[in-house]
C-alpha cells in the first residue's frame, strides 16, 4: 500500500511538470567594446516584475551563452545580469504563447571604470558571482528552513555536494578548510561550522582554491586542487554557545537521554557531553562526537565503524551492531590558542556498555558427496568500561613550519559471560556431534602512545620535509575460564573440558616516518620516503586445568602453554622521480626496498630469526582525472599466527599456530577515475584495484567427527580484484532539488580452500548494480529511494566442492513531509531478500520505521518526536555470505517493535539570550 501511495505521488508531480506550459529565454553575453570577447560564467538572475524574491537564475557557459527554461507565459520578468568587472545590465521581458521561446541574441555589457556611478540594489544581489579565482554565493538567494544550519544551505548551492559523513565537495573537488570571516572556527574543525552555525546568520559563501595545497604540490592538477570555503557573517561572532539536550521514554522501560554543549569565546572553546540509553544506539552520531565532542580537534588515532555504531581511539559511544546494549558515557574537551600561536587541547572521555547478544549462526559446508551443517546458538552478556585521556599541542613556528605533540592514554576493562549450544549434522541430517560451551572472560587493557610530527615547507616552491615519530605501548591482560561438554555419535563418546587460559600480551613499538620532496626543474621532482619500525612484543599464554580436589585452576598444561617473544626492526624505503610532461600528464617511476629483521623466541620451542629483503619497482601515472599506480608490499605474519599452541576455547573450532610462516609478498595495482562536469552538474567515478599475493596466509582445515581444526599456512597465487563505479546528476533550482544516480561494484577472489588435505582453487564472484534517486520540493516533501541487487557465486576446480550461487536484493525508501507547518512526518522502509536458504529460515528481513515530530519555540529549537521503530516486528538482523566452501547465515537479535517519545532542545546562542530572560548556560 505504501509503495502505491509513493508511486501515485511521483506520477502526480511528474504529470504537473510535463503538462504545464512553459517558455525559455536564451542569449549570449558579450563585451561591448570587444565583440569577440564573450562573458563566461556571468549570472543571469530572474525576478517577477517589481518582486524582490528571486525566481530563478543561470550562469552563462564557457561561450557566454545562457538558457533559462521553465518560465511562465504572460508574466513580466526582470533580468539582472552580473559579470565580474562589468556594469550591471537590467532588462524586462514577457513570454507569450505566440513566442514562448525568446532569443535575445547578443547582449552587450560595458566594462567597469569605477564603482561611483553604479546603482546597487540590495534585493538584486545576484545569487552567484564568479570572480577571477573565487565563486561567491549570496546566502539570501537560497531559502532554508528556520532551524537550518550551514550544511543545509550548502546542499542548495549549485555544484556543492555534501556527503552523508558531512564531507563536502565543490565541483568535484574536496574542501580542505572552512573559515568563518577568514579565520578558523573551533580549531579548524570544518563541520563545527557547517553543522552548528545557523544558516540565517550567513551573508556570503565564498569558495576558492587552497593556496597551501598548490604551494606544496606544484604538479597538482586544477581538477584535484582542494577548495577553501569562507563563510562571511552578517555580524561578527565573538562568543556563544550551541548544542542540544534530549530525553525520551518508551514502553518496556526504554529510555534515552543526553546533552552535548559547546562554549566559545574568542580563541577558547570548551565542549562537554553525556548520554545514557538502553535502545541499542550511540548517544550521539560520530559527527557530533568528532565535532562537538572535540575528537577531531584533539586527534583521532583509530576509528572503528559498523553501521551506526562506532568507536574512536578505542572508546565506544554506545550501541552495538550485534545484540542489544545499554550504554552510558561522558566527557569534556578544552581547546585554546595561546598568544604564542600554539593550539592546546586536552580531553577526557568515559564510556560503558552492557550488551546482550542472542545469535544464531548456520553454516552449510559442502564436502563432495556429503555436507556438514553446523549450528551455533549463542547467548552472551558483555560489559565494557573505557577511559580515554589525551592532549595535543600544535605549534605553528612560522609560516612554513608546523610542529605537533600528542600524548594519549586509553584504558579498557572487559567482562564477558558466554553460553553456546552447538551441533553438527551430515548431509543425511544425522547428528555428528553436539555440545554446550560456557566461558567467563575478563580483560584489562591499557594503551599509552605519544605522537610527534614536524612539517617544514621551504621558500622554494615544491620543496618540503615532514617527519613523525610514534611511540606506543600496549598491555592486554586476559583470563578466559572455559567449561564445555562435547558429545560424539559415531562412535558414541563424550569429552569434557574445564580450563583457564591466562594470556598476557605486551607490545612496544617505535615508528618513524620521513618524507622529503625536492624540485629539480619545472618538470622534474625527486621524492624520498622512509618508514622504520622497531618492535618488542611478547605473547605469554598459560593454560591450567581445574583440580577436582581443591576446585582451583592450578594444574598446568605445558602442551597448551607457550611464551613467544618477538623483537627487531622493519623498514620500508621508497624513491620516486616525478616527471610532469605537460599540465595534464605526469609519470612517477620509483623503487621500493623492504627489510625485515626479527628474532622470535619461545619458552619451549626452538627460537628462530626472520631476515628478509624485498626490492621492487613502483609506478604512478596521472592523466587529467585518471590515475594508475603499481605498488609492491611485504608483510610478516602476525605474532598470534606463529604461536605454536592450540586455541581450544571453542572445542568445535580449534585454532592452531604455525611458527614456520613466511612473510606475505603482494603486488598491487590501482586505477582511479573521477570527473565532475560543472556544466551538467554530473559526476562520475571509477575505481579498480587488484592484488596478487604469494606466501599469503590461508587456513588448512581438518574435519574429524564434526570438529574443525584450522592451521595457518603459506600459499601462492592468491588474487583479489575489485571494481566500483558511480554516476550521479543533480538538478537544483531555487525551490526544488532532484538527484538521480547509479553505480555498481564487482569482486573477484581466487583463494585456496583446503579441507582434510584436499586443496582446490576457490573462485568467488560478486557483482552488484545500484540505483538511487531523491527529490526535495522546497523542503515541504522529500522522497528518496535506493535499490541494489548482488549476485554471489563460488566455483571450485575440484569436483569435491559444490558450486554455490544466490542473489541478495536490498531496498530502502525514505519519505518526509513537512506539512502542515511545525509538523514533520517521516518514514523509512527497508527490505532485504536473499535467495539462499540455510536451515529453512525466512529469507526476508523487513524493517519499517515511522515518526511524527512537532516543532515549537523560536527557530524550531524544541522538537517533540513520536517514533515507532520496527513496526513489522522483524526482531532480527541477517547476514549471508560465502566463505571458502561454505555459506554462512548469521542472525542477530535486536529490540524488535518499540516506540519512543523524545524531546530535543537545540541551543544556538551566539552572543545573545537563549530560551528566555536569562541565558540557559553562562560562559
Amino acid at each position: 500500500m505504501m509503495k502505491k501511495i509513493l508511486l501515485a505521488l511521483v506520477l502526480m508531480f511528474s504529470t504537473q511538470l510535463l503538462f504545464a506550459q512553459k517558455g525559455t529565454v536564451t542569449g549570449t553575453l558579450v563585451d561591448s567594446t570587444n565583440h569577440k570577447n564573450t562573458l563566461n560564467y556571468a549570472t543571469v538572475s530572474v525576478f517577477k516584475g517589481a518582486d524582490t524574491v528571486l525566481t530563478t537564475y543561470k550562469l552563462s557557459d564557457d561561450k557566454g551563452i545562457f538558457k533559462i527554461p521553465n518560465l511562465d507565459l504572460g508574466i513580466k520578468y526582470r533580468l539582472v545580469i552580473n559579470a565580474w568587472m562589468y556594469n550591471i545590465l537590467r532588462m524586462e521581458i514577457t513570454l507569450t504563447t505566440a513566442e514562448p521561446n525568446l532569443n535575445l541574441e547578443k547582449l552587450f555589457l560595458s566594462e567597469k571604470r569605477n564603482n561611483l556611478n553604479e546603482v546597487v540594489i540590495l534585493s538584486e544581489r545576484p545569487p552567484i558571482i564568479v570572480r577571477k579565482d573565487t565563486i561567491e554565493f549570496n546566502a539570501e538567494s537560497f531559502k532554508t528552513l528556520p532551524s537550518a544550519v550551514v550544511e543545509d544551505l550548502l546542499k542548495k548551492l549549485p555544484g556543492v555536494a555534501v556527503a552523508a559523513d558531512g564531507s563536502i565537495q565543490v565541483n568535484g573537488k574536496s574542501v580542505s578548510k572552512i573559515l568563518v570571516d577568514g579565520k578558523e572556527f573551533f580549531g579548524g574543525d570544518q563541520q563545527m561550522a557547517t553543522k552548528n552555525l545557523p544558516s540565517n546568520i550567513i551573508d556570503k559563501v565564498m569558495i576558492s582554491d587552497d593556496p597551501e595545497a598548490k604551494r606544496r604540490d606544484l604538479d597538482l592538477l586544477a581538477g584535484n586542487t582542494p577548495q577553501v570555503i569562507n563563510l562571511k557573517l552578517k555580524k561578527a561572532i565573538k562568543k556563544g554557545a550551541f548544542g542540544k539536550l534530549y530525553a525520551g521514554v518508551g514502553l518496556k522501560e526504554l529510555y534515552e537521554t543526553g546533552g552535548i554543549m559547546n562554549f566559545f569565546r574568542d580563541t577558547t572553546q570548551v565542549s562537554v557531553l553525556a548520554y545514557s540509553n538502553n535502545i541499542n544506539k550511540p548517544g550521539f552520531s560520530i559527527g557530533d562526537v568528532s565535532r562537538i565532542g572535540g575528537f577531531s580537534r584533539a586527534g583521532v588515532n583509530s576509528v572503528s565503524i559498523d553501521g551506526d555504531v562506532f568507536s574512536l581511539n578505542n572508546v565506544s559511544f554506545g550501541g552495538s551492531s550485534t545484540g542489544i546494549q545499554k550504554s552510558a558515557g561522558a566527557g569534556a574537551n578544552f581547546n585554546t590558542l595561546t598568544k604564542g600561536g600554539i593550539k592546546l587541547n586536552g580531553k577526557y572521555f568515559f564510556g560503558q556498555g552492557d550488551n546482550l547478544l542472542e545469535q544464531l549462526v548456520n553454516i552449510d559446508q559442502n564436502l563432495g558427496n556429503d555436507k556438514l551443517f553446523s549450528s551455533t546458538n549463542t547467548n552472551k552478556r558483555s560489559k565494557s568500561y573505557s577511559h580515554n585521556f589525551g592532549g595535543k599541542a600544535d605549534w605553528k613556528i612560522d609560516s612554513l613550519t608546523n610542529f605537533t605533540f600528542e600524548p594519549t592514554v586509553t584504558l579498557n576493562l572487559l567482562r564477558n559471560l558466554n553460553n553456546e549450544q552447538l551441533e553438527s549434522r551430515n548431509g543425511s541430517s544425522e547428528l555428528v556431534n553436539s555440545g554446550i560451551n560456557s566461558s567467563r572472560y575478563t580483560a584489562n587493557n591499557a594503551e599509552y602512545s605519544l605522537l610527534t610530527s614536524l612539517w617544514k615547507d621551504f621558500k622554494k616552491s615544491g620543496r618540503s620535509f615532514n617527519t613523525s615519530v610514534s611511540i606506543t605501548k600496549r598491555d592486554n591482560l586476559s583470563d578466559n575460564f572455559n567449561n564445555s561438554t562435547t558429545n560424539f555419535y559415531d562412535p558414541v563418546s563424550t569429552a569434557f573440558l574445564d580450563q583457564l587460559r591466562d594470556n598476557n600480551i605486551r607490545n612496544f613499538g617505535i615508528y618513524l616516518s620521513t618524507n622529503y620532496s625536492e624540485p629539480i626543474s619545472k618538470k622534474l621532482s625527486l621524492r624520498f620516503a622512509v618508514n622504520a619500525n622497531y618492535i618488542d612484543n611478547e605473547n605469554a599464554l598459560y593454560t591450567f586445568y581445574k583440580d577436582p580436589l581443591n576446585q582451583a585452576y592450578d594444574v598446568a598444561v605445558p602442551e597448551l602453554s607457550q611464551t613467544v617473544a618477538q623483537s627487531g626492526y622493519k623498514a620500508n624505503a621508497r624513491i620516486n622521480l616525478r616527471w610532469k610532461l605537460n599540465k595534464d600528464l605526469s609519470i612517477q617511476p620509483g623503487f621500493v626496498y623492504n627489510m625485515i629483521s626479527l628474532e622470535n623466541g619461545f619458552s619451549s620451542y626452538p627460537s628462530f630469526d626472520q631476515n628478509f629483503q624485498f626490492f621492487a619497482a613502483s609506478l604512478n601515472i596521472n592523466y587529467k582525472g585518471y590515475s594508475f599506480s603499481y605498488t609492491p608490499s611485504f608483510r610478516e605474519p602476525d605474532v598470534t599466527y606463529i604461536q605454536p599452541v592450540a586455541n581450544n576455547t571453542n572445542p568445535f573450532y580449534v585454532q592452531l599456530g604455525n611458527p614456520n610462516l613466511l612473510p606475505a609478498r603482494s603486488h598491487q595495482i590501482n586505477l582511479n577515475l573521477y570527473k565532475y562536469d560543472t556544466k551538467r552538474s554530473l559526476n562520475y567515478s571509477l575505481n579498480a584495484n587488484g592484488a596478487l599475493q604469494n606466501d599469503a596466509v590461508i587456513m588448512e582445515r581438518t574435519i574429524d567427527q564434526g570438529i574443525q581444526t584450522n592451521k595457518p599456512v603459506n600459499a601462492d597465487g592468491i588474487i583479489r580484484l575489485h571494481m566500483n563505479g558511480s554516476l550521479n546528476k543533480d538538478f537544483k533550482s531555487a525551490k526544488r532539488q532532484f538527484s538521480i544516480g547509479g553505480g555498481f561494484f564487482g569482486n573477484f577472489n581466487r583463494n585456496i580452500v583446503s579441507v582434510n588435505g584436499l586443496r582446490s582453487f576457490a573462485r568467488t564472484y560478486q557483482i552488484g548494480p545500484r540505483a538511487n534517486g531523491r527529490i526535495n520540493l522546497n523542503d515541504k516533501m522529500e522522497l528518496g529511494e535506493t535499490y541494489s541487487v548482488v549476485y554471489n557465486k563460488s566455483a571450485y576446480d575440484d569436483s569435491f566442492y559444490r558450486d554455490i550461487n544466490f542473489y541478495t536484493h536490498s531496498s530502502e525508501t525514505e519519505f518526509i513531509v513537512r506539512l502542515p507547518k511545525k509538523m514533520v512526518w517521516e518514514t523509512t522502509y527497508r527490505i532485504q531478500h536473499s535467495t539462499q536458504t540455510v536451515a529453512g529460515y525466512n529469507n526476508d528481513v523487513k524493517i519499517w520505521n515511522a515518526a511524527l515530530t512537532l516543532l515549537f519555540m523560536k527557530n524550531d529549537r524544541a522538537q517533540l518526536k513520536f517514533a515507532v521503530n520496527d513496526i513489522l516486528n522483524a526482531n532480527t538482523r541477517r547476514y549471508v555470505n560465502i566463505i571458502d566452501n561454505s555459506v554462512r547465515d548469521m542472525r542477530i537479535n535486536n529490540l524488535g517493535r518499540h516506540g519512543l517519545v523524545t524531546l530535543t532542545y537545540n541551543i544556538q546562542n551566539f552572543g545573545g539570550k537563549v530560551g528566555g530572560k536569562d541565558t540557559f548556560f553562562k560562559f
